[in-house]
């Protein structure tokens, strides 16, 4: 089971999907979405179903020592992760229930959200997000803020900015959008025409 880091948002994922889309954001914390997609690759390479049973049928240790053969790296935050996720309902999980989760901060569990579900308006603060809004005019941190006052203040900045340059499109749109800019790693177009960011 593949992510690929260029097509993410999908809302008709099946459970198997949304599970193995789930691992994938918590993977990308600190890494190249490449390397934690073949890392996701490896540590499932034996799931036959659902990712969730699958680990829920290698015990704590087991996960542990599955993640350490993946290369994944942060063993001790992800096999509390991985076990903390086994009785999530994906379809339904809140944002609050996500960042109860062990090492889920506000940027993974609204890039879980905002790709798996229409219409929502969340801001994924990553590095791509926060040079957006500097360049919009504002003073905003380098990296994803902890602090969830601050967050919640730069996502409605965000968020305001987006919906005035890009008004026909979503949110999570927006967000690959500006990732692919950022990055380099996609050229993006809306229906017919190349967007002309600046």
């Amino acid at each position: 089971m593949q992510i690929t880091p260029t097509d993410i948002t999908n809302y008709n994922r099946t459970d198997a999907e949304l599970q193995a889309f789930w691992l994938f954001g918590a993977f990308c914390a600190g890494k190249n979405s490449d390397y934690a997609s073949k890392c996701l690759s490896r540590l499932l390479h034996k799931c036959e179903n659902n990712p969730f049973d699958y680990l829920k049928s290698l015990g704590e240790v087991g996960i542990h020592n599955a993640l350490v053969a993946a290369k994944i790296g942060q063993y001790g935050r992800l096999t509390k992760f991985v076990v903390q996720s086994l009785d999530l309902d994906l379809r339904t999980a809140t944002l609050d229930q996500l960042l109860n989760v062990h090492g889920i901060g506000s940027k993974t569990a609204r890039f879980f959200l905002l790709h798996t579900r229409p219409n929502l308006d969340y801001a994924v603060l990553d590095t791509h997000i926060l040079k957006y809004v500097a360049e919009k005019g504002h003073d905003v941190p380098k990296q994803t803020p902890t602090n969830k006052s601050l967050y919640a203040k730069i996502e409605k900045t965000f968020i305001y900015h987006a919906r005035i340059d890009f008004p026909y499109m979503s949110i999570a749109d927006i967000d690959l959008m500006l990732w692919g800019k950022y990055s380099g790693r996609l050229e993006v177009e809306t229906k017919s025409e190349v967007v002309e960011l600046f």
